[in-house]
């Protein structure tokens, strides 16, 4: 009976050892507060706000959504974008998450967007549409996401990506194939013979 006992105790001891975690101590990795992006909940018009008062930078405005797999996945090169020029570009992430329901106002978002955002570093302008998405994408005649919308020196609309015709193939736009080369070329022109 008292090798059982041993045994138990053994397993017992050794379960509660692996749950047990000491407290943070300073060279642990979870005492470093972690810097968090910012995170606003906005509407559509406060974003063309911003591209008004950025007169001089290109404006590159992510429309994506933590459910939509295409921008989660070229997510991490709207922040490479923003790291490559920071002085020359203004990329802004406009979060499309909230669907206008009752028990779920866009604030309900915040912690799971901020997650993602806080995971890649993304250190931008960063909003929740305050209005649902069924009744943004009308207003911006847009179909579905993912969508970036670029904005040249003076604020005009210079290209909107999106894979509405298909013109991307089935996979659809990449900031590395497509929307970084067309920033780039659009850095090339001198703002002054615009």
């Amino acid at each position: 009976m008292l090798p059982l006992i041993g045994a138990t105790l053994l397993i017992l001891y050794s379960g509660c050892e692996s749950d047990r975690s000491a407290p943070p101590g300073p060279d642990s990795e979870s005492s470093v507060p972690v810097e968090k992006p910012s995170l606003k909940i906005a509407d559509w018009r406060y974003v063309e706000q911003l591209i008004t008062d950025q007169q001089g930078k290109i404006v590159v405005v992510d429309l994506w959504s933590t459910s939509c797999p295409p921008c989660l996945r070229e997510f991490p090169d709207l922040v490479s974008l923003q790291n490559q020029f920071p002085q020359e570009v203004v990329c802004v992430s406009f979060n499309c998450d909230y669907f206008g329901g009752k028990n779920y106002p866009p604030e309900y978002y915040r912690e799971p967007v901020e997650k993602f955002l806080t995971k890649h570093k993304a250190f931008m302008t960063n909003l929740i549409s305050n209005v649902p998405a069924e009744e943004l994408f009308p207003t911006l005649d847009l179909a579905a996401m993912p969508a970036t919308y670029v904005y040249d020196r003076q604020g005009k609309l210079a290209k909107r990506f999106d894979n509405e015709r298909r013109e991307y193939g089935k996979e659809g736009y990449t900031y590395q194939r497509d929307v970084i080369p067309f920033v780039k070329s659009l850095l090339r022109t001198d703002p002054f013979k615009q």
